[in-house]
């Protein structure tokens, strides 16, 4: 849930929606390779319409990218998350509510090249004249108030997260370099508060946080693909009791095949709490386990996301369920009651929330931090 744990397993990626492999470049001269990990979609969080994507570079050093939309400048950007010459850059943009009339965006990468010199390259990424809204899930916790930890931003930790592939992988397509996936692009922590606090007490008991032990819902139905149900506990919320790896990261987990292919990943669940198993057919509302404080995660929380799977990659063991991108969603309708500062539950004493709004939203996704009720 806290991004502590990027700093452990994430870096950098490269990736399109096409095939790939792992032949090294044709042209061994060029200076900078660059690519996309999922096609352009459209997102509708609290803060707007958003067209997002990911950029991925391989350049010795990058300076900005600067995003044109007919000759227009829509975006200067410098945040990049690096590691070596691997660089990733994640565009949210503004929707147009009339869509893109022009078929594609211009991108100039301002760069360094091995050999010391800045130089800039002109990429163009075309784009649709209308993108389809996201599909509406139901909320996988019980109704209530919940901080959205995490929330889809352009700035949140999961947007920022990778899971780096074992070493570059060249896609012939694209020209470019893929590094790894991001299943939790979209993903959302939930941590219900009560009286504006997340616990009562100190909160260094499980058993002090509101939303530990409470049901967690199918958001949307199918058939049960994976589950783990053996991972402890950490008991102490603050401390982990072992070492998070790529065997225990999202904790006791469900993993759930809809009617359209994507698939909905319920992580942190309580041990031996887990109800269904593979091949299980579950209806939307259905509970599936409890909320728990499992693998990567510092306090009780559920964390949720949606995979998309056009290639129908099967859940085989553990680690499996980690290389897979993601899908952006929506909710039919929620209330936001305001927002808190990322990272707020990291830092103790904490003030209780104080509701700055009651606005309803339809056919849309929380942001960052946001509080909300449904």
């Amino acid at each position: 849930m806290y991004p502590w744990y990027l700093k452990v397993i994430f870096f950098v990626v490269l990736i399109f929606t096409s095939s790939c492999n792992s032949q090294n470049p044709t042209d061994t001269r060029q200076a900078m390779y660059v690519a996309l990990p999922t096609s352009t979609v459209k997102v509708t969080n609290t803060e707007g319409n958003w067209l997002v994507y990911e950029l991925h570079i391989k350049a010795a050093a990058i300076d900005k990218v600067e995003v044109y939309y007919n000759d227009a400048l829509l975006q200067t950007y410098t945040d990049f998350i690096t590691k070596d010459d691997l660089h990733l850059a994640s565009i949210w943009l503004p929707y147009p509510q009339t869509g893109w009339n022009n078929k594609e965006l211009t991108h100039l990468f301002y760069y360094t090249n091995n050999d010391g010199a800045n130089l800039v390259e002109n990429v163009t990424l075309p784009i649709n004249e209308q993108y389809s809204d996201a599909k509406n899930i139901a909320f996988p916790v019980p109704q209530g108030v919940w901080l959205a930890e995490g929330a889809p931003s352009s700035t949140s930790y999961h947007t920022r997260a990778i899971f780096p592939y074992p070493e570059p992988i060249y896609d012939t397509e694209q020209e470019g370099y893929l590094i790894g996936n991001n299943p939790q692009r979209y993903a959302i922590d939930y941590a219900q508060l009560e009286n504006g606090l997340p616990y009562k007490n100190d909160g260094l008991k499980l058993e002090d946080w509101y939303c530990y032990n409470r049901p967690v819902l199918a958001a949307e139905g199918g058939i049960v693909l994976f589950t783990e149900n053996s991972i402890p506990d950490h008991q102490t919320p603050g401390e982990l009791d072992y070492p998070i790896t790529a065997d225990n990261v999202t904790g006791n987990v469900v993993y759930i095949e809809h009617p359209d292919g994507s698939i909905g990943t319920y992580c942190h669940l309580i041990p031996n709490s887990i109800l269904v198993q593979k091949g299980d057919v579950v209806t939307t509302g259905q509970e599936l386990g409890r909320l728990g404080n499992s693998g990567n995660s510092s306090a009780p929380h559920l964390h949720m996301h949606v995979l998309t799977n056009p290639e129908g990659k099967q859940i085989q063991k553990y680690e499996d369920g980690l290389y897979f991108e993601s899908l952006p969603y929506a909710f039919s309708q929620f209330k936001k009651l305001g927002q808190l500062p990322p990272g707020y539950l990291d830092e103790p004493p904490l003030t209780p929330f104080t509701p700055t709004t009651d606005e309803i939203f339809n056919h849309a996704l929380p942001s960052e931090s946001d509080v909300i009720k449904f």
